[in-house]
């Protein structure tokens, strides 16, 4: 462990239990913002209204007093209905509950004459798959051990993995990686790896793409397989000074910042589809994440160095032969963040989630590969969200919300909401310069009330390939449910 990574893992676990929102608290104005009698922000300007700015300070207690407790449901649990907040409708699309693939991973099956539209979801009975026009679940891998991973792009092909028993944590544990036709029902074993995730599919799905951590250690210490099914991660417990157990967001930063303070061995490594012959392309003892193939371009990769955000040169790209290895963000802010990576749907650019800096300004900013061109579009702070996502023809965005102990800390933040990008023109227009950074406002519509659901498990939405549905995860009726939010209000 190097010296600086030594100290800031000292610094914060040494630091008063509410350190983590002090930075952003000095960094507001001496005055006070605005307050309304029910002690929350302003409401958000009208349109044309330039909005408040910083952020108010928002951020809760970082410890709690009582143990979590998580929304709850009781009573029948609706499949079609109209949000009554929104006015959109809405689908339960599991009958017994179930999952979707993480929000930037293909789930849909390219278009075939003669043959139905489909994607592919998670379900108690296996891998199943989904009409997209009547919306009828039908299973196709009848195994619940079978995990799914993706789909392909040139193919009408489902990817999944069985991984072996153990005690060991799932990286450490070998998998077997399966490819199956969705029309011919061929299954197909693709390799066996002794370690590591899979993790894209290229283009041409010639090649799996994959990493690997050497010797690394759980992120929640003591518990050999920490991954919580329900949630879908690490279920994060850890105390602060004051030997008060931390909030669950700051929990999981603490044992972010300790795993990527630990310099653990790793490599990115390819499969070869057709030999199942397994190809090391980097190494590093950065911690290797959200590595993706470009959903155009075969050879194109991007990735990112996991841990604190405020401590890492967190997004990269390379070929897939190893060269053309750059970062694609570079800070010029102290606490400037940015994250969430994924490409657009042409594969040309890489969208993230930007602020300036951390909890205060919100962006969902985008690089051109080729260009260097940068779009940033500015985010209120109650549609924050996980995770962004955009329409198959890029020019819809969408967020999957967040609670209030998350970096926006958001005192209403708790949506689906649909964001449209509304450009900022200049009164001088002619001394706009090509080669600096755009700025556009998302002006927002909320589609679905999460305030019943538990942001421990992200919501990852993701359009449908006619970009008039939202799919997304909530446990907002008690069981973990896949849904879709039509993007259109109902008549």
């Amino acid at each position: 462990m190097t010296t600086s990574r030594r100290s800031a893992l000292k610094a914060l676990l040494a630091a008063p239990a509410a350190a983590g929102v002090a930075s952003v608290a000095h960094a507001q104005s001496a005055t006070p913002a605005p307050r309304v009698a029910n002690g929350l922000p302003p409401a958000l300007p009208p349109a044309g209204q330039v909005p408040a700015w910083p952020a108010p300070n928002t951020a809760p207690p970082s410890t709690q007093e009582a143990p979590h407790q998580p929304p709850q449901w009781s009573g029948p649990v609706p499949t079609d209905w109209i949000d009554q907040k929104t006015g959109h409708r809405i689908r339960r699309l599991t009958p017994d509950g179930g999952g979707k693939p993480y929000f930037y991973k293909n789930m849909f099956l390219p278009a075939k004459a003669g043959a139905p539209d489909l994607m592919v979801i998670s379900t108690p009975q296996g891998i199943s798959t989904v009409d997209l026009k009547t919306w009828t679940l039908s299973v196709l891998v009848p195994d619940r051990n079978a995990d799914l991973m993706f789909t392909g792009r040139k193919g009408r092909n489902v990817y999944y993995s069985v991984t072996e028993p153990g005690e060991a944590q799932l990286m450490d544990r070998a998998k077997t990686i399966y490819v199956i036709d969705v029309d011919t029902k061929r299954t197909r074993r693709i390799a066996r790896i002794p370690n590591g995730n899979i993790n894209s599919v290229n283009a041409d799905e010639t090649l799996l793409l994959g990493f690997v951590a050497y010797g690394s250690e759980p992120l929640q210490p003591g518990v050999g397989d920490p991954r919580n099914r329900r949630f879908d991660q690490a279920e994060y417990a850890a105390n602060g000074p004051d030997g008060k157990p931390l909030n669950f967001a700051r929990a999981k930063g603490v044992r972010m910042l300790q795993r990527w303070a630990a310099r653990y061995p790793m490599e990115i490594f390819v499969i070869d589809m057709a030999t199942g012959e397994r190809r090391v392309i980097h190494s590093t003892n950065e911690w290797i994440g959200h590595t993706q193939f470009s959903p155009t371009d075969p050879d194109r990769i991007i990735f990112c160095h996991e841990g604190p955000w405020h401590r890492v040169d967190r997004m990269w790209t390379m070929k897939v032969d190893g060269s053309d290895l750059r970062k694609t963000h570079t800070r010029t802010m102290n606490f400037e963040i940015f994250g969430h990576e994924w490409f657009s749907p042409d594969g040309k650019q890489v969208l993230y989630d930007l602020q300036t800096p951390r909890g205060q300004v919100f962006w969902v900013a985008s690089v051109d590969l080729e260009t260097g061109k940068r779009v940033y579009r500015r985010v209120e702070q109650n549609d924050w969200s996980v995770h962004f996502n955009v329409s198959p023809d890029g020019r819809m965005f969408a967020g999957d919300g967040g609670d209030g102990d998350m970096v926006a800390h958001a005192p209403d933040g708790k949506w689906i909401v649909l964001l449209r990008p509304e450009p900022i023109v200049d009164e001088d227009p002619s001394s706009d310069k090509d080669d600096q950074i755009s700025v556009e406002y998302l002006r927002s519509e909320r589609l679905v009330d999460l305030s019943n659901h538990d942001y421990r498990l992200e919501p990852n939405l993701t359009f449908t390939p006619d970009g008039r549905w939202i799919v997304f995860v909530s446990n907002m009726h008690g069981r973990n449910h896949v849904y879709a939010v039509e993007v259109a209000r109902a008549a």
